[in-house]
């Protein structure tokens, strides 16, 4: 004997109308706050514009400002809002940290040509600053003002020497004094050497990175400098032999 099986006929129209509607998902960020909101914006526009609506009902109208009320008091009730940006979009925000590197290495060179400066026009303006104790002071200080910008800590966030305007955070004063007074320390023991920056800003960054070819900034040494000009006499010397050689 065959056994015939029989299939149930699915109705297609009943299972279309048993799919649910298509919801829209709210980001936690966005609700309920911001649906509030929005509901508020809608109604107030709506009152707004009612003297163009001539067709709108007064009970619609009072209804409204019924809801608005309501909303406002809710909305109220939620308390501030977190802002609802990602995080991706607050680390973009923020500068990285090679770009504070780059603008941090970008003052302390100003500042370093500038402490340079500062130490030439002092010589040339107190010509007796070897004698004189005052003077001699003086200069000492300039002169801790480029040490202190070339042996600033790398680790530690730089405090500009010459700033705007005067330094009113008592941390960040404190905190100068304090690097200011281990240079200090430091030069005293020898273990830092003077150091003095370029009189003059094209002509010496032009020699310095020619004769070792580092940034000028690292190669403000009094000694490099002298022995960078005995080798530079001796190779002009050595040149001129040789072609007087050829010549004849």
């Amino acid at each position: 004997m065959q056994t015939t099986t029989t299939t149930p006929t699915v109705n297609k129209e009943a299972n279309a109308g048993e799919k649910k509607k298509f919801q829209r998902k709210v980001a936690p960020s966005k609700a309920p706050g911001r649906l509030l909101k929005k509901k508020l914006r809608d109604m107030e526009r709506l009152i707004k514009n009612k003297d163009t609506l001539k067709d709108l009902p007064e009970e619609v109208i009072a209804e409204t400002e019924k809801k608005i009320v309501e909303i406002k008091k809710q909305i109220e009730a939620l308390g501030p809002q977190q802002s609802s940006s990602s995080p991706k979009s607050q680390a973009s925000s923020k500068p990285s940290k090679r770009s504070q590197e780059k603008s941090e290495n970008s003052l302390k060179f100003r500042e370093l040509r500038r402490a340079g400066r500062k130490i030439s026009a002092f010589k040339k303006q107190h010509p007796s600053y070897e004698t004189s104790e005052e003077e001699s002071k003086a200069l000492a200080d300039l002169e801790l003002d480029l040490l202190y910008i070339k042996h600033f800590p790398k680790h530690e966030e730089y405090i500009s020497i010459y700033p705007d305007s005067p330094l009113t955070d008592e941390g960040q004063v404190k905190k100068q004094t304090e690097i200011k007074d281990r240079i200090a320390k430091a030069l005293a023991n020898g273990e830092i050497k003077k150091s003095l920056g370029p009189t003059d800003g094209s002509k010496q960054e032009e020699t310095s990175k020619t004769s070792t070819g580092k940034h000028p900034t690292s190669n403000w040494n009094d000694e490099d400098s002298d022995e960078d000009n005995e080798d530079d006499e001796c190779e002009n010397t050595d040149e001129h032999e040789s072609k007087k050689q050829k010549m004849e």
